[in-house]
């Protein structure tokens, strides 16, 4: 997981559509109702899915997998909208947190398998009777262990070794994160060893004795594969040993390296 930058600008269709429909869910709340029903043309609007996917460069917020080119991706609710788990193991409490259903801040784009078969209404507290039952609730007040890629740098909780990733300094948050949202899978863990592989391929060409040309062109390729577009980058820059967004790329770095 990485950060990822949300635009400010609240996309039209939820400032209109979105803010009138939350004001119907509300009065229908406070009139007694605990079930709703979602209006997806609403949150899963194209415009509202295309600036996400561009403030995400198209990669899942929570696995990095480039999205678009094989899956049109969901428009995903970092807070559950219509009801909560705060164990698997637990039934679904309702209602969730309907009154952020159409809330840009709640908003994320996620691939399919991390939003519908891992993450799915799960919400784990820190304490969950801190919950926030209605809107008129301080979110504040709670301590979601989920890490939010919108509002923090999910790379100060987890890391990896090799393929695999692991909980920064033993961070629950981290902990929790990785193993709800299945970032450990196999078939993930599979297309993310083909990738390192290339990384430490052009590593040892980069390090190597061969033409300059071919070094520095290695040098421009790890570059690209740790900006923040480029799929798996957190896993890349732990492989080459850089820090969570590194304020300098590869290729400066390495001539530091050099000149040292």
């Amino acid at each position: 997981m990485i950060r990822v930058r949300r635009p400010t600008r609240v996309p039209s269709r939820l400032a209109t559509d979105g803010v009138a429909t939350s004001a119907l869910d509300r009065r229908a709340f406070a009139n007694g109702n605990r079930a709703f029903v979602f209006n997806a043309t609403i949150y899963g609007h194209p415009s509202v899915k295309r600036v996400l996917v561009r403030a995400q460069h198209g990669k899942c917020c929570f696995c990095e997998s480039k999205v678009t080119h094989v899956a049109s991706g969901h428009v995903e609710h970092f807070r559950p909208k219509g009801g909560v788990r705060q164990d698997e193991t637990d039934s679904l409490a309702r209602p969730g947190y309907f009154w952020l259903a159409y809330e840009w801040s709640n908003l994320l784009f996620a691939c399919e398998i991390c939003n519908s078969r891992h993450k799915r209404n799960l919400f784990p507290l820190l304490n969950p009777k801190k919950r926030a039952r209605t809107p008129s609730h301080e979110l504040r007040l709670e301590k979601p262990l989920f890490l939010d890629p919108s509002s923090e740098d999910p790379e100060a909780h987890i890391a990896f070794r090799e393929e695999y990733p692991y909980a920064v300094r033993g961070s629950r948050r981290g902990e929790a994160t990785w193993r709800a949202l299945g970032l450990d899978r196999e078939d993930l863990a599979e297309v993310r060893r083909d990738h390192l592989r290339r990384v430490k391929v052009l590593v040892k060409l980069r390090d190597g004795s061969g033409q300059r040309e071919h070094r520095d062109e290695a040098s421009a390729l790890l570059d690209e594969m740790t900006r923040p577009s480029a799929p798996w980058s957190s896993m890349v820059r732990a492989a080459l040993g850089l820090p969570a967004r590194a304020p300098t790329s590869v290729r400066t770095q390495h001539a530091r390296q050099r000149r040292e």
